[in-house]
């Protein structure tokens, strides 16, 4: 027992330091999170934006995945409607510290994030002090401050919601390292583990830190002593090998992740590779002094995370000594000046619009600006302990500079009245700096405190700073989220527990537009930055509300919701949707147990209207993202306290007989009615043809304080007064129960008009680029329907604009022939579908409902078949007349391959290391200054 306690005793008289660079951030951080009322201290979260939006949901399929369904890994039905997750995996989810995840049961889901993040910012102190100990002679409350500088930078508490990205902080200071090795032991290995290591925990910031790491091997190189009298050539030499040497140890980082980067990129290439921007602007992005703002704590706010300027707050510390570095005589003044030259690259590369787009792999960021920062933040940390290690006291000229330098920043913040930064910030940072300045001075009598107090001066500073900025965001309350949870969950169960075919599943409302990784069932409904273009595309011209990588399936009409397999809905209990008998089975309810709010309340960006229908309980709203009246024509399963479920009749299965002619179908720019009435042309068998979507005109037009000019479907109304209310009201009655739809230009936005359904404000998705479809009745004959326009501007353009009848007993007519003709699925898991077909006629194609990529391949009968794409998009194959076997299945492509290579690299990187620690390999003549690598 004895020597267990003195072993402890030795390893923290050893390691505290490293100790308190870990610890110190955990706890700071976790007394933040108490006093904000994170859970399990109070009812709130972290989730908030992203994290709210995509990455929880994700969090949850990640936990499904490694425990009950592997295969999910490689595809999955929950994108969309169908898509390769291999690179959303290499985005998102394959961080080793997502291990954490599968260790809390899910209803603790939102503590399991908490801790993630707790656990991976200290994680970052902590390799950026094995850094500063291991290579730079660092110890002591020293190593500790700097550590902590870093752990809790300005990049760090404004982008943790962006959790994926938080390994860059903690890899980063690793790699370093492995860089420092290599150019005084030659020794590579350590270097293309950690490099392999980042490339798989997050390629996105991995390729940040590739470029980064290159500008610091030759940044490094400058600060080389050799031996006195040295030849040029020997000189010459060993820069040569040294860059041949940390090229090679590159490719072999590579190599070792290409198991994961190879089908990323394959992947790639279909989804956020398609925005790729090769065209070159060289204007600035902002004033260059604006930048001073951010060096000031708490400068920070809502506004700047979609389009601010970078987040380089340090602390006072870290920036005075690095301020100190360029001046410091310890340092050769070529090393000196290569830092100038570093820090003004990576100055102007968070200001010059192509050196940014470049750091960001040839695509502007949406939202989140300047996500590199880090790395500039990185050096100057670095720089900045290197330079107060070697700085014995400061010179006056130096104190006035500083001082002199922080009240010109501070007068011209104060004048520029920057809306993230207000005067007591500008106050405070001036006290820190000048509290430094003031220990600084002191540094040359070397008091045993000195270095205590500086940690807890910048201790101080760091917490301050975490604390203002991380009040300025608004969170998801943990009982909102939990209650959502168990309310869909145990609808969502009951769906699955009873239908045990393939199918898919969509809402009249949700939480996120990744609720189907949430719950776990095939959707339609999406967001994420590795999604397939051509989805978004396809659904856009279907009349669905899409950008670039989402898709909101809020805009359905009875024909895509039979199309695409939507065989059960899940809506706002709304009378709207209730006729007399469409009950299935009025007995099996949903458990309706009480809840203290309405779980259905979140924000999702402010993409909804509040709804005005029986929703509410204690003043809160359920988000719904459309008005779904068609829902009137399906069966009602069963309803819980907020929810109620319906089964479509109609839907179709995930492949079935149809004729070639939809071969032929294109996609039609802002014609989505039309498109979809080609669709069912094409699909329809008969000899004569009917139409399905009849357009009409509306029965009567109402103008209150408006004018109008151009015609009905394309026309601009103008207020004639323009602070009164101004509205446009378009009536008319249907003359049979079928359903109707109005389409709707992308002109009309929130900001512009507010859109009312027979006196309530219309429940619709408000973020939409292409002309959408909106249900307006369905089995309401006599009834008047009115359809208003609010002006709120000046001026409205209302583009677009028409009515539709559909005709539903023809449409019943197409769906019992294509059901005749239906896949009947025998098994299928994500990665695959066996079944048996019945085709009636001749020319007939097996058309499916799964985006045609190079995963996939089928066999009809065992015999492979060549896939063709219906609307650039889905998979369909040739089919003759007869009974088959069909079988259809996926593989990641170029994974196999790709694995190959890794394990080839990591035989290389065996062979190398080897190879240069043998003899004459293993000595280096060279040094670095107060480098000592460990």
């Amino acid at each position: 027992m004895s020597n267990l306690l003195q072993a402890i005793k030795k390893f923290f008289q050893s390691h505290w330091p490293l100790l308190l660079a870990f610890f110190g951030p955990f706890i700071i951080m976790a007394t933040i999170y108490g006093f904000q009322g994170v859970y399990p201290f109070g009812n709130s979260t972290l989730l908030t934006v992203d994290l709210g939006q995509q990455y929880v949901d994700f969090y949850a399929y990640y936990r499904e995945t490694l425990l009950h369904n592997p295969l999910s890994f490689f595809y999955s039905f929950s994108k969309a409607i169908g898509g390769d997750m291999i690179g959303l995996w290499a985005y998102y989810l394959t961080s080793p510290f997502n291990l954490i995840l599968i260790l809390f049961p899910p209803k603790l889901i939102t503590l399991s994030v908490t801790t993630l993040t707790l656990i991976k910012i200290s994680t970052a102190g902590l390799t950026f002090g094995i850094l500063l100990k291991k290579a730079f002679d660092g110890k002591g409350f020293i190593l500790a401050a700097f550590s902590i500088s870093y752990a809790l930078m300005g990049y760090t508490i404004v982008n943790q919601l962006n959790i994926m990205w938080l390994d860059g902080l903690v890899f980063l200071p690793m790699v370093i390292l492995g860089i420092e090795k290599l150019l005084i032991t030659k020794k590579g290995s350590f270097y293309t583990l950690f490099l392999a290591i980042m490339l798989v925990a997050n390629y996105y910031i991995a390729y940040m830190i590739c470029i980064f790491t290159v500008v610091y091997f030759f940044f490094r190189l400058t600060g080389i002593h050799f031996p006195n009298k040295i030849a040029l050539k020997k000189k010459i030499i060993y820069f040569f090998t040294t860059f041949l040497r940390f090229a090679w140890y590159s490719l072999l980082a590579g190599g070792l992740s290409a198991f994961l980067l190879i089908p990323t990129f394959n992947a790639l290439l279909a989804s956020k590779a398609s925005y790729t921007n090769f065209k070159l602007d060289w204007n600035f992005n902002y004033p260059i002094q604006e930048i001073i703002a951010k060096f000031y704590l708490g400068a920070f706010n809502f506004d700047q995370m979609p389009d601010g300027t970078p987040n380089v707050f340090i602390g006072s510390l870290a920036l005075i000594s690095f301020g100190c570095f360029f001046f410091n005589r310890a340092f050769p003044i070529r090393e000196r000046f290569g830092a100038l030259l570093v820090s003004i690259f990576l100055i102007l590369s968070m200001n010059i619009k192509a050196l940014n787009l470049m750091w960001h792999g040839m695509q502007y960021p949406i939202w989140y600006p300047y996500r590199f920062s880090f790395v500039f933040c990185f050096f100057m940390i670095l720089l900045g302990f290197r330079s107060f290690m070697q700085l014995k006291k400061i010179p006056i000229w130096g104190i006035i500079l500083t001082l002199s330098l922080t009240a010109l920043a501070s007068v011209y913040l104060l004048k520029a009245q920057f809306d993230f930064i207000y005067e007591a910030q500008i106050i405070l940072t001036s006290l820190f700096v000048v509290l430094i300045v003031l220990l600084l001075i002191l540094k040359a009598q070397n008091y045993f405190w000195l270095p205590l107090a500086f940690f807890l001066v910048s201790v101080a500073e760091m917490t301050i700073n975490a604390t203002v900025d991380l009040s300025r965001l608004s969170y998801v309350t943990n009982s909102s989220f939990l209650d959502y949870k168990k309310e869909v969950g145990s609808a969502i169960n009951q769906i699955q527990e009873n239908d045990s075919d393939f199918y898919r599943i969509e809402k009249t409302f949700l939480r996120s537009k990744n609720d189907s990784f949430q719950f776990g069932y095939p959707s339609v409904t999406h967001f994420s930055s590795t999604f397939e273009k051509e989805i978004p595309t396809l659904f856009g011209n279907l009349g669905f509300p899409v950008g670039n990588g989402f898709v909101t399936y809020s805009n359905g009409t009875l024909f895509t919701d039979a199309f695409f397999g939507i065989k059960y809905f899940a809506s706002e209990n709304n009378t709207l949707y209730q006729l007399p008998g469409n009950y299935l089975d009025s007995s099996s309810e949903l458990a309706t147990d009480s809840l203290p709010d309405n779980p259905l309340n979140e924000n999702v960006l402010e993409n909804f209207t509040k709804s005005e229908s029986n929703l509410t309980k204690q003043d809160l709203t359920l988000n719904v993202m459309s008005n779904k009246p068609d829902l009137r024509y399906y069966l009602k399963q069963n309803s819980h306290e907020f929810i109620s479920i319906f089964k479509n009749p109609n839907a179709l299965p995930i492949a079935f007989g149809a004729d070639e002619q939809l071969l032929q179908e294109k996609l039609l720019i802002g014609q989505p009615i039309q498109l979809q009435e080609n669709l069912l042309q094409s699909m329809d068998q008969k000899d004569e043809r009917i139409r399905y979507f009849t357009p009409l005109a509306f029965n009567s037009t109402v103008f209150q304080n408006v004018t109008s000019n151009g015609n009905m479907q394309n026309i601009t109304y103008k207020k004639q007064v323009a602070n009164k209310k101004a509205t446009v009201d378009f009536q008319f009655t249907p003359q049979t129960d079928d359903p109707y739809y109005i389409t709707l230009g992308p002109s009309i936005k929130e900001k512009n008009a507010t859109i009312y359904l027979n006196g309530k404000v219309l429940n619709q998705y408000k973020t939409y680029r292409d002309s959408i479809v909106i249900n307006v009745a369905s089995r309401q004959k006599g009834e008047t329907i009115t359809i208003s326009f609010e002006l709120l501007e000046d001026t409205l353009w209302l583009d677009n604009f028409h009515l539709y009848r559909f005709n539903e007993a023809a449409f019943q007519s197409v769906i019992t022939n294509l059901k005749a003709n239906q896949l009947t699925i025998d098994s299928y898991g994500d990665t695959y579908f066996k079944g048996h077909v019945t085709i009636q006629n001749d020319n007939q194609i097996l058309m499916t409902t799964i985006p045609d990529s190079p995963g996939w391949t089928v066999k009809i009968d065992g015999k492979p078949v060549k896939s063709k794409k219906v609307l650039d998009t889905l998979m369909a194959v040739p089919i003759s007349k007869g009974k088959h076997q069909v079988e259809m299945r996926y593989r990641t492509p170029y994974f196999k391959e790709a694995v190959i290579i890794s394990l080839l690299s990591g035989g290389l990187l065996i062979a190398s290391h080897l190879f240069f620690t043998k003899g004459k390999h293993s000595h280096n003549q060279v040094q670095l200054k107060e480098t000592k690598p460990k």
